[in-house]
């Protein structure tokens, strides 16, 4: 099954992300999320540029905007490509362990599968980081909305983390499933910080 998540419609990725089917799964979830938190803090953005009281900062927030676009993007992308290397993996799952397509494919079937969850968290800290300087140069009037984007890109963050992690034990590496490790968690921990950064400041 392939999902194209961006013709989708909201009621149909409930039901197929609830329905008993490999994809849609977390990794979809994760890479919504992180969009609908980029779309909002976009939202803000949308609203703050060409208010007078915030011409100081018009170049700044219309290159934000530039940038939250090419990241709402890639999160979909990575959604989609975290749904292919799982549904790929499931696959192999099915065959012997002995199998010489098995064999060949696992690796790089793995490494896909973990790579994918791994680019969505740190998508989501470059938001988040993003997101910490838009408090005082954005209109205050959403500052809710800021708020909850950072919080959506921190749990989407966190989400993802999970899909990374619940694959390092089929890698086959241990020294390199510790360092997609720290990179996951660093990730999470530092989205977590920006993200209660930006709630404080709104």
């Amino acid at each position: 099954m392939t999902i194209e998540l961006r013709s989708v419609s909201v009621e149909s990725l409930l039901e197929s992300l609830g329905g008993k089917q490999p994809v849609p799964g977390g990794g979809a979830a994760a890479g919504v999320t992180a969009s609908l938190g980029l779309a909002a803090a976009r939202m803000v953005l949308a609203y703050s540029v060409g208010r007078s009281d915030l011409s100081a900062h018009e170049t700044a927030n219309i290159e934000a905007m530039a940038q939250l676009d090419q990241w709402r993007e890639e999160s979909l992308s990575l959604a989609e490509a975290d749904a292919t290397a799982f549904e790929v993996l499931s696959k192999l799952w099915e065959l012997p362990q002995d199998s010489s397509e098995r064999a060949a494919a696992w690796p790089a079937a793995v490494t896909a599968a973990i790579e994918a969850p791994l680019a969505t968290c740190e998508l989501c800290r470059s938001a988040c980081a993003l997101l910490e300087s838009l408090p005082g140069r954005t209109n205050r009037m959403l500052s809710s909305d800021l708020a909850v984007a950072a919080v959506l890109l921190s749990a989407a963050c966190a989400a993802a983390a999970w899909n990374v992690r619940i694959n390092l034990p089929s890698l086959g590496d241990a020294p390199a499933a510790e360092r997609y490790r720290a990179r996951a968690e660093a990730a999470v921990d530092a989205c977590r910080e920006l993200a209660a950064t930006v709630e404080r400041a709104c």
